[in-house]
């Protein structure tokens, strides 16, 4: 049986592997650290860095906290946040992700300019809160790119001008699906032709903010990651080219369950795993009862490589030894 892992497309994103790394360098100097919600979506990592001595703690326990050491993670938070640690003197380490701080900036300076801002995304997501939190929670949430949950579409009020962004880690497809919804939507509400939205960029928001050129009333900016949109392309080629394929992630995470579903609908040899204990030997084997020709291990954004190696050494071992 031959065991392939994936490298390329699989393992921690950019921004988890900084906050892991930051996180690491505090623990071996034997500091007290506390994160604000599980620092990456991925249980047996998580227990990993609690190990070397990181609390998770939820949202009471922050607030009940004083002096001490908070680990803020890649996903980012709301300006609330850093007010409450100033508050009770808590130190911050901010490991928010580059390109999630940019985002909230981008949220925060519409918002100043008197946009009704539409995010692209999952209401309870933690990057999502955090978003919303930098816009004045004024934000119009939505996660069905086809307009078909009505509790969504509440607050949408297509007599303002209005800006649709997104979580980093949403779909492309879904995002330009909902932009066309939307502006089919504002269309029909003013009773005329449906024209599309603008793009904006960095710079026509700086120029809109200091006056020198106004924006047009109905923007967007693609504000997805496509360092993890890319990885669907890939992983999808990676599933066709596996007779069966482990994808290891964790429950918690939105990243793992959108990639998983690719890898399922390119293979439905696929199966979702959180640590060695979940695999099941029948997955293994061929339609004449031998072993399958190969073996795919691949994951989420949220999952560790070192995890990926352990579940393909423990295959290895089990099968071909």
């Amino acid at each position: 049986m031959k065991i392939n892992l994936d490298r390329t497309s699989s393992g921690f994103c950019i921004g988890v592997q900084g906050t892991i790394h930051v996180a690491e360098e505090k623990l071996a100097a034997k500091e007290r650290l506390f994160s604000l919600g599980d620092v990456v979506h991925n249980e047996v990592e998580v227990k990993r860095l609690e190990e070397l001595g990181l609390t998770t703690i939820d949202e009471a326990a922050f607030e009940a906290l004083r002096d001490s050491s908070v680990l803020v993670r890649a996903h980012g938070e709301p300006p609330e946040t850093y007010s409450k640690a100033k508050r009770n003197n808590l130190d911050i380490t901010d490991t928010t992700c580059p390109v999630v701080s940019k985002l909230q900036r981008t949220a925060r300076l519409l918002d100043r300019l008197g946009y009704q801002i539409v995010i692209y995304g999952k209401r309870a997501h933690p990057e999502v809160v955090g978003i919303n939190g930098h816009c004045g929670n004024r934000g119009v949430i939505i996660k069905h790119a086809d307009l078909s949950e009505p509790e969504e579409l509440e607050r949408l009020d297509t007599r303002k001008k209005t800006a649709l962004i997104s979580q980093t880690t949403m779909d492309v497809p879904g995002f330009y699906e909902l932009k066309a919804n939307l502006e089919a939507r504002f269309a029909s509400a003013a009773g005329e032709q449906g024209k599309p939205w603008t793009e904006i960029r960095d710079i026509d928001i700086t120029a809109a903010m200091t006056g020198q050129r106004p924006m047009p009333r109905t923007v967007f900016k693609d504000t997805i990651c496509r360092q993890v949109s890319s990885r669907n392309r890939k992983l999808h080629e990676f599933a066709l080219a596996n007779s069966c394929i482990i994808f290891v992630a964790g429950k918690k995470s939105s990243n793992g369950q959108v990639l998983y579903g690719i890898c399922r609908a390119a293979n439905p040899r696929s199966y979702f795993i959180e640590d060695v204990e979940d695999l099941q030997d029948f997955w293994f084997e061929d339609t004449e009862g031998g072993s399958v020709e190969s073996v795919g291990i691949c994951g989420a954004t949220s999952t560790p490589m070192w995890l990926l190696e352990k579940v393909a050494g423990f295959i290895d071992k089990r099968f071909n030894h």
